[in-house]
C-alpha cells in the first residue's frame, strides 16, 4: 500500500517531482500547497492533483497533518531564496521529508543520504558521499566518491561533481557545472550554467565560466 503524501509548491519544478514520484511508485499525493493562494481558487487543481487552499505560513501545521491523515511532505518548487526556510517549517512542526529516487538513478550502498531529497532518473551517486537534507540531483548529474553535498543544496542537470568535492548548504550548481577533483564550493552561492570549478570559492557569491570567475556577492 502506498503511503500518502503532501507536495509543497505548484509550479515547473512539481511536475518533475510528480514524474519521479509515478516512476517511484511509493506514494500517494494528496494534495499540493502553494504560496500562491490564487492557484487553489482559480486553477484547483495541478495535474490531476487538487491544490488546497491554505496558507501554511499563517496555520498550525501540526493540526493539518491530522486533518490530512499524513506526516509525509516533499517540497516541489526550486526557488532557493525559500527551500530552506519552507523545509525548516514543517519540519519544526513535526512533518517527515521522503526522498524521492527515480528506479532509473544509479546509487551506491555506500552513500550516506539526508531526508527530503530528489535523485531523478539518469544519476550517477558512486561510493562514500554524504547528501545532506532537502537536496536535489537532477537528470543525469554525477556525484562521486567521497563529495559532500550539504543541506539544501540544488544540483541541475548534467552536473558532474568530480572526488572529494564539497558543495556549501543552500548553493544552486545550474545545468551543466563541473567541479574539479578536491574543490570546494562555498555556502549560499550560485554557480551558473557550464561553469568549470577548478579552484576553490568562497561563500555567499556568484559564479560562472569557464574556468569559473567571481562575478558578484550572491545578496538574495
Amino acid at each position: 500500500m502506498r503511503e500518502k503524501i503532501l507536495l509543497v509548491g505548484a509550479g515547473q519544478h512539481a511536475r518533475v517531482v510528480l514524474y519521479n514520484i509515478q516512476e517511484q511508485n511509493k506514494y500517494d499525493v494528496i494534495g499540493i500547497l502553494d504560496k500562491n493562494l490564487d492557484k487553489a481558487k482559480e486553477e484547483k487543481f495541478f495535474e490531476g492533483i487538487p491544490i488546497l487552499d491554505i496558507d501554511y505560513s499563517k496555520i498550525d501545521l501540526k493540526e493539518l497533518k491530522e486533518k490530512l491523515g499524513t506526516d509525509k511532505f516533499f517540497i516541489s518548487f526550486g526557488n532557493m531564496k525559500y527551500r530552506k526556510k519552507v523545509w525548516e517549517l514543517f519540519k519544526n512542526s513535526g512533518w517527515n521529508s521522503v526522498n524521492i529516487i527515480h528506479p532509473n538513478a544509479v546509487i551506491s550502498k555506500n552513500a550516506k543520504l539526508g531526508e527530503g531529497i530528489l535523485i531523478e532518473c539518469g544519476c550517477l551517486i558512486t561510493p562514500n558521499p554524504i547528501i545532506g537534507d532537502n537536496v536535489v540531483v537532477n537528470t543525469g548529474s554525477q556525484v562521486n566518491h567521497d563529495n559532500i553535498i550539504e543541506n539544501h543544496v540544488y544540483i541541475a542537470s548534467g552536473v558532474v561533481l568530480s572526488g572529494g568535492v564539497k558543495i556549501g548548504e543552500n548553493t544552486l550548481l545550474d545545468d551543466g557545472v563541473i567541479v574539479t577533483l578536491g574543490r570546494e564550493v562555498g555556502k549560499n552561492s550560485l554557480i551558473g550554467a557550464g561553469a568549470v570549478i577548478t579552484k576553490n570559492l568562497e561563500d555567499n557569491i556568484v559564479a560562472y565560466g569557464n574556468p569559473a570567475k567571481v562575478i558578484r556577492l550572491n545578496d538574495n
